[in-house]
């Protein structure tokens, strides 16, 4: 047996059961990150150890069955060892929101105040994501914790899968709006950072 399935049968063992989006169920170590003095890192940040089979892809949802909390797969990392993979190690962040996407396609006049208001279109539903205020000054470039940037808007950590564009309207199931005002593409392999301000546009 080589190593990666010795580590796989010990996470089958030891570890929890996550649910893909799939539908597929695997089984994962997780460790809550060691940063005490952070107390947001440690309640939305998760190290997993996956096996080296995993379906699991950077931006994957996966759910804890034990808790029922969705994460993000931010990043999918294999650990090598005699030139074959043993395992991955993947950073979870917890998803905070769910919510639809929506997307304006024109405008129409209201038959009520006879402003013209946007009309908006469904894209996605059921958008698992991670919405943070600033709380940290600093960049990628520094030494804050990806994800923790000091911005004065608020900043949506969502699979790049969802399609998610600047304009669109993201809105929680908690019945706020948000406005997408631009997307850092590019910080994660899978995952967009959409940077979120108020949404005053009357819509149908």
């Amino acid at each position: 047996m080589t190593l990666g399935a010795d580590i796989k049968e010990a996470l089958t063992e030891i570890g929890a059961v996550v649910i893909v989006r799939s539908g597929e169920t695997e089984y994962v170590d997780l460790e809550t990150n060691a940063q005490v003095t952070k107390p947001f890192i440690r309640e939305f940040f998760l190290e997993a150890m996956v096996s080296y089979d995993t379906d699991m892809e950077s931006g994957s949802v996966v759910e804890v069955d034990l808790t029922g909390e969705h994460y993000l797969v931010m990043n999918k990392t294999p650990e090598i060892v005699e030139n074959a993979i043993m395992n991955y190690s993947c950073v979870f962040y917890k998803a905070n929101v769910s919510g639809e996407i929506l997307r304006p396609s024109g405008e129409v006049r209201s038959t009520q105040t006879y402003h013209k208001v946007s009309v908006f279109n469904s894209v996605a539903t059921d958008c698992y994501a991670l919405l943070t205020e600033p709380l940290f000054s600093g960049d990628l470039e520094t030494d804050e914790q990806l994800g923790l940037l000091g911005i004065k808007k608020e900043e949506l950590y969502i699979p790049r899968s969802y399609g998610i564009q600047v304009m669109d309207r993201f809105q929680p199931v908690s019945g706020e709006y948000y406005i997408v005002e631009s997307i850092k593409a590019r910080r994660f392999p899978a995952v967009d950072v959409a940077i979120l301000g108020e949404d005053t546009r009357e819509g149908v």
